[in-house]
């Protein structure tokens, strides 16, 4: 019984650190398009929802979608040349849209892919000293039924 017990308080302890998979990520040299949303007045349209259309994409399907920042702000990297459409709506009735042509030279490189710099998530050492920690556990537990 004590066994268990100690079982389950190493797994309660180690909780915050149980992963389903790694996960990394990495920081692009990429070049975007950068938007910038704002009011017939000067104020920014904060928080605006936006819709990308890609230069093949049909009507209902957006290649991107995603929010204007604080400052109206919106970015995003195209990955074809060709014209794009872009719409932004604050949900209130305003709404603006544009197309914009995006030449090949504003494309990332093929060979261009970021490579992982950091991950997050158990590494061997991290699996093994967890199957360690369970196997001296369940020696401790052989030992003490012996006596």
């Amino acid at each position: 019984m004590r066994i268990v017990l100690a079982f389950l308080l190493c797994l309660l302890l180690q909780a915050g650190q149980v992963y389903g998979h790694g996960v990394h990520y990495s920081l692009a040299e990429a070049q975007a398009v950068s938007v910038v949303f704002g009011y017939a007045g000067g104020e920014p349209m904060s928080y605006a929802e936006v819709l990308v259309f890609g230069p093949d994409s049909p009507p209902d399907l957006e290649f991107q979608n995603g929010r204007t920042d604080s400052r109206g702000m919106f970015a995003f990297i195209p990955d074809k040349p060709g014209t794009w459409r872009i719409a932004a709506s604050d949900g209130t009735g305003h709404r603006a849209e544009f197309s914009i042509p995006v030449a090949e030279s504003l494309l990332p490189n093929e060979g261009d892919a970021p490579s992982p710099s950091s991950r997050i998530g158990p590494s061997g050492t991290t699996i093994l000293l967890g199957l360690s920690l369970l196997a001296n556990l369940a020696l401790i537990g052989i030992a003490r039924r012996r006596r």
